[in-house]
């Protein structure tokens, strides 16, 4: 597959309709476009999803 064919199957697998990933123009295998993926969510999961931390003005927010 592609790099579009990729970066749409990103959006339609993760339900993410407005990402916009940058995929190296290339072919692509099933077990490349795993790794890929496997990637994605990794780094979301390492840099995204598991920020803690103080943020000016949330302890504001009543919950």
């Amino acid at each position: 597959m592609t790099a579009d064919e990729v970066v749409d199957r990103l959006r339609e697998e993760l339900n993410m309709p407005y990402f916009k990933g940058h995929v190296e123009e290339r072919d692509y295998s099933e077990e490349d476009y795993s790794q890929v993926k496997a990637d994605l969510l990794k780094y979301f999961e390492d840099y995204v999803d598991n920020v803690e931390g103080y943020f000016p003005g949330t302890d504001m927010i009543k919950k």
